[in-house]
């Protein structure tokens, strides 16, 4: 149950988020509904190995894996953005909003929703690679004080990206059905409940990531051949899985959002902006 509170000094209402129930829900809706994940994830994964099969070759190549990484992790976003969408849906609306959804597809709402991430990777660059560059040109000139504010910008430049996007993060699935309202009303749906948004963000993708680092230290380093062919199947196959914890966020807003009546919500927002 969502629990509604109206705290009197700062003159909003709070929902108080269930973290452990929504971050349950998102990890079992995979195998709730694999045939949507089926569905939805097999072409963008086909062609995520594919890229990854240029990658390597490029590498092969002399090419920055730098480079090949940067490339890989924005080309499995554009490739994602239908599942992403697709996906979301799926959280808020059930299984039967999405029955007649194309597989794969891009359109209007799919171009809005990558377009939105395109902005949030260009928020994290500017805020976080900017003083990276710094403290990497401090560190080889040997500027210990540069390398000092550079490292205090690129903290202070994290820290106000990530209470950004916990304070932003309903953009994201507003996109995706269809209702997004601004920034200003994601901003106010948000409001008190940032920490638990940071425990249901961080619990939901948290599983994937430990099954990930497992699997990849238990298979260590192997030369080009089929083991290695099958270990980059199977570590695609683990990002594509860990991209369906999109539905915590989801969820969350769906408590928030969805699950209340209309005018409770506007109500909810006007005090917000007081």
């Amino acid at each position: 149950m969502v629990n509604v509170q109206t705290n009197g000094q700062r003159r909003f209402t709070v929902i108080e988020l269930p973290v452990f129930p929504i971050v349950k829900e998102s990890l079992l809706l995979p195998f709730k509904n694999l045939p949507e994940l089926v569905k939805f994830a097999k072409m963008p994964f086909m062609l995520i190995l594919a890229v990854d099969l240029l990658c390597y070759g490029l590498e092969r190549q002399d090419i920055s894996r730098n480079l090949t990484g940067s490339l890989m992790g924005y080309i499995h976003l554009i490739l994602f953005a239908p599942f992403s969408v697709a996906w979301t849906k799926l959280a808020i609306r059930g299984p039967q909003s999405v029955a007649k959804h194309p597989a794969f597809a891009f359109s209007r709402t799919q171009w809005l929703y990558l377009l939105a991430t395109t902005l949030m990777m260009v928020a994290i660059v500017v805020s976080v690679g900017f003083p990276f560059v710094l403290v990497r040109y401090a560190q080889r000139n040997f500027q210990n004080q540069l390398a000092m504010l550079g490292g205090a910008g690129m903290f202070l430049g994290l820290g106000i990206f990530l209470i950004a996007y916990l304070r932003l993060g309903f953009i994201f699935p507003a996109i995706a059905i269809g209702r997004y309202a601004g920034i200003s009303a994601a901003w106010k749906q948000t409001a008190g409940n940032i920490e638990r948004l940071a425990a249901i963000l961080f619990l939901s993708y948290l599983p994937y990531w430990v099954v990930r680092q497992a699997f990849e230290w238990y298979m260590g380093y192997h030369p080009p051949g089929v083991v290695e062919a099958i270990r980059g199947i199977v570590d695609m196959l683990l990002v594509a899985w860990g991209t369906t914890a999109l539905a915590g966020t989801a969820l969350a807003y769906k408590a928030i959002v969805m699950d209340r009546p209309s005018d409770e919500v506007a109500s909810a927002s006007a005090t917000a902006s007081r």
